[in-house]
């Protein structure tokens, strides 16, 4: 005699079944998004790694060059070595997308600027930028700090 394969028996084991495979697949789901969120926080945690891992040489530059400057090197050969740091520092911050923010004889953008002083002068035009107190920076065109400017006023 062979079962009925629309038995209570036979349904209640398919059930069965059934309802393991979904117990399996809720702890695989939940073991994925486990190891998901663990691998973005580690993505997020060490995102500027290999940033660092370039800039760091350049900080060594920096620490050379200070220390020198403690033993009595000649201070003129000391700076030359400090604007080849700075230069290498400013290749590296361009290669990530970073630029500067254009401003000494520009227009004052309050989108890219923010005016620390008015200047009175014959010179330049009303709402030019007169100079740079600190650079702006943009990270693959987006502000991440603004250019703090003197701006010109027409002397009357």
């Amino acid at each position: 005699m062979t079962e009925d394969p629309r038995s209570i028996e036979a349904l209640e084991n398919k059930v069965k079944d059934y309802w393991d495979q979904i117990l399996r697949l809720r702890a695989e789901f939940e073991n994925t998004k486990k190891r998901l969120d663990r691998d973005k926080l580690d993505a997020i945690r060490y995102a500027n790694e290999a940033l660092l891992a370039e800039i760091l040489p350049v900080v060594d530059n920096f620490d050379r060059a200070m220390a020198s400057l403690s033993e009595g090197h000649d201070p003129e050969k000391v700076k030359q070595g400090l604007k080849i740091a700075q230069d290498e520092l400013h290749k590296i911050l361009e290669e990530h997308g970073v630029e500067v923010v254009k401003s000494v004889g520009q227009d004052f953008d309050p989108k890219f600027h923010e005016a620390v002083a008015v200047l009175e002068t014959s010179e330049m035009e009303d709402g030019k930028v007169v100079d740079e107190i600190q650079r702006g920076y943009l990270l693959n065109g987006r502000l991440i700090r603004p250019s703090w400017v003197r701006i010109a006023k027409k002397k009357e």
